[in-house]
Parts: C-alpha cells; sequence; structure tokens
C-alpha cells in the first residue's frame, strides 16, 4: 500500500472515530508520546492528554461532521508528513482550518503520528 492509501485509509477511520465522539478511537491513530499544538493551547504531550484535549472538542462539536482533506505528503525512510484541511460542520461549532502530521513508522509497520499541528481559517 503506498503512501497516499494509508493516509486515506488513516483520514477515514480518524473521521469516524471523530464523528462517534470517540477520543479514545481517534487516539489510537497517535503514538504515546505525541506532540499536539492545538489553537489556544500550550504544547499537550503524551496520548491521555491528547484525549482529554480532543475529547472537549468532540463535547463541543457533537452531531457535526469531521472531514479530513489530503493536500499534501511525503515520506523519507521511517518518518512522514501530511498537510491537510479539515471541516466541522452541521454544529453549532462548525469550523475549518488545516493541519500537519508528522507520522512515524511503528516495529509493526504502522504509522503513527507524533507531532501533530493545527489551526482554524478564523479571521
Amino acid at each position: 500500500m503506498d503512501m497516499k492509501e494509508v493516509l486515506e485509509d488513516f483520514d477515514a477511520a480518524y473521521n469516524k472515530a471523530f464523528n462517534q465522539g470517540d477520543a479514545a478511537g481517534c487516539a489510537a491513530f497517535f503514538t504515546e508520546d505525541v506532540i499536539l499544538l492545538a489553537p489556544d493551547q500550550p504544547i499537550i504531550r503524551g496520548k491521555r492528554a491528547f484525549e482529554e484535549i480532543y475529547q472537549s472538542r468532540m463535547d463541543k462539536t457533537s452531531g457535526g461532521t469531521h472531514c479530513n482533506k489530503l493536500v499534501e505528503y511525503g515520506v523519507e525512510g521511517d518518518l512522514a508528513y501530511q498537510v491537510g484541511t479539515y471541516a466541522i460542520k452541521g454544529t453549532t461549532q462548525a469550523e475549518q482550518g488545516k493541519f500537519v502530521n508528522i507520522l512515524r513508522r511503528q516495529a509493526d509497520g504502522t504509522w503513527k503520528v507524533t507531532v501533530s499541528i493545527f489551526n482554524s481559517d478564523r479571521p
């Protein structure tokens, strides 16, 4: 499977978990030591802190639909990057923005996000 397919499958599964309000399901795509650079937050480290932040985001957008769109990607050895856009629609807290993920190949051959940064397009 090429990296584009990996990322598209990753995004589809991630969106499904987000849309179901499953923060733990979203966190499954991230490393234990993930670094999250979220808007208006200090640096967030670790999968547990990631889950807490994402559960809070999901609580604000429940009933909405989350969607990622792949814009660009690259792979070099066991590291890859993903640039994309996201949108949360159908909720009073609608949002759209962009993100960059750095992924690391795991010992079992799967890819997980080790660093993620996102911000909204709000003016």
